[in-house]
């Protein structure tokens, strides 16, 4: 697709140092990937298709980030507004912890829209996420869901594929290549210059989404939840990962180029090796996880919680557990019935009651999330050589959209249930008299119970979690190079 000229040829046997050379050959493939039309019309294309999908995230934000303050709003309202009624009827009203929208969920929403975006509070009961967007969203819908993650994935490498394939298998066909490298050029020097021009359009096409991401995280961006140097520390990781992602592709390309003789050669195992890493090679490793990393299914998961709930007391005042926790609070407050306790038996069974369910939570919850860790290290596994499986979970990751910040709001949201629960029990303790059903509490305890608050956790566990990741992707990219440095070393002048 692209030729040395005369005159480049010339200087490049001129050149006083390599350095020179390098910057020959990038300038020269410089001139010619702006020379070429079908290239800038595919650039075109890409940059608004990619402005189109930042435009389409920018807006689902704001109007996510719109509904759900309003609906905490509201929630919050009908909390307060509860009439005087006994606390553990309160507590059975429950209330509802909203998801924030994290701001870089506009570049990839990962798995938000199938997660739910919100947690019902309830008394004795730690519920899953409800309201996932994809239950409700058509085909239509689903198409109409392009983020600038999916862009980055799946689009950029066949824009770097379709502009490098050429590179030195076009010149080997026209000649040109045998002229350079007859001139004195070494190959290494070629690849460099090459290399540095290729990357170096894609970063320039890259650079308006770069900017476009950081303005609307300074601008629109909820900062409590979501403090603004740690978001753009954030989108600076991302970017960072998807530079390696994509310098990879540019050397394979260019090492594919070397290799072969000719165009047609290069660009058909090219194309296969996009077509493998985008849509074969995820699916068979998500299949290949979950046989091997199995989930239950939700009916399974909620009955050996409820399994587990049996065995505790619960509400039945004939179960050995509750007589055992009965006699041990008589002995300990040295009376011998209920109604001579200084402190109400009922709230004391309530407390116990729920802290048993805690234990059980904290373990059927934990075991889960576990088991989705599983998957997704079995997924990313091989991402050294199919380096999609490495970006997509790092991209989520650092975006704030995959399934670890997805238990990290489930945990905070069931941190503030416990409050409600331990908040009521305490109360109706302190002030319910044994005996008396008709014990009721008034709003201002309501009121004691302060709204659900969120805040997002750094960068550093997002780092920290994704090392064997990160290893994966830096694989791919010295793999890549290692090939691509093998290839233009077999390159002669004859």
């Amino acid at each position: 697709m692209t030729h040395f000229t005369q005159t480049s040829t010339s200087d490049v046997s001129g050149a006083p140092g390599h350095w020179r050379i390098i910057s020959i050959v990038a300038a020269k493939e410089w001139r010619e990937l702006r020379r070429d039309h079908r290239l800038l019309w595919l650039g075109g294309l890409f940059l608004l298709l990619m402005l189109a999908a930042l435009a389409f995230g920018v807006s689902e934000n704001a109007r996510l980030q719109h509904e759900r303050q309003t609906a905490a709003q509201a929630d919050r309202q009908l909390w307060l507004s509860q009439p005087a009624k006994n606390p553990h009827a309160a507590a059975h009203f429950g209330q509802y912890a909203f998801k924030p929208v994290s701001p870089l969920a506009l570049a990839d929403p990962g798995v938000d829209a199938y997660s739910g975006t919100a947690v019902w509070l309830e008394a004795h009961k730690q519920n899953e996420t409800q309201f996932r967007q994809a239950r409700d969203a058509g085909v239509g819908a689903r198409l109409g869901g392009l983020s600038l993650a999916f862009i980055l994935q799946i689009i950029a490498p066949l824009m770097i594929i379709l502009a490098g394939f050429a590179s030195f298998a076009g010149e080997r066909e026209s000649g040109t290549l045998k002229q350079v490298l007859g001139a004195g050029a070494r190959p290494r020097d070629l690849f460099a210059g090459k290399a540095l021009a290729l990357f170096g359009a894609t970063t320039a096409l890259l650079a308006p989404a770069l900017l476009i991401v950081a303005g609307a995280i300074m601008f629109f961006g909820d900062h409590d939840k979501f403090p603004t140097d740690d978001q753009l520390l954030r989108l600076a990781a991302l970017m960072l990962a998807y530079a390696i992602y994509l310098a990879g592709f540019t050397f394979l390309t260019l090492g594919v180029s070397a290799w072969m003789t000719t165009t047609r050669a290069a660009l058909i195992p090219l194309l296969a090796f996009w077509l493998a890493n985008s849509f074969l090679a995820p699916r068979l490793m998500t299949d290949f996880a979950r046989a091997n990393a199995p989930t239950p299914t939700a009916l399974q998961f909620r009955a050996d919680i409820a399994a587990d709930k049996a065995k505790t007391f619960g509400h039945d005042e004939n179960h050995p557990g509750f007589i055992a926790f009965r006699d041990e609070v008589l002995k300990k407050y040295g009376v011998s019935r209920v109604e001579d306790l200084p402190v109400s038996f009922r709230g004391l069974s309530l407390r116990r009651d729920d802290e048993a369910g805690y234990a059980i939570f904290d373990r059927h919850y934990a075991a889960l999330q576990s088991a989705f860790e599983r998957q997704d290290a079995l997924r990313a596994a091989p991402g050294f050589l199919f380096p999609l499986l490495a970006i997509r979970p790092l991209s989520m990751r650092f975006a704030g959209t995959d399934s670890h910040s997805q238990f990290d709001f489930a945990t905070a949201a069931e941190a503030h249930r416990r409050v409600i629960q331990n908040t009521v029990s305490d109360n109706l303790i302190h002030f319910s008299r044994n005996g008396d059903k008709n014990y009721v509490a008034g709003p201002e305890l309501w009121a004691r119970i302060a709204a659900f608050a969120y805040r997002a956790p750094g960068i550093n566990g997002a780092v920290g979690d994704s090392c064997e990741t990160l290893i994966g992707l830096s694989g791919w990219l010295l793999l890549s190079l290692g090939f691509a440095l093998v290839a233009t070393r077999r390159l002669k002048p004859v």
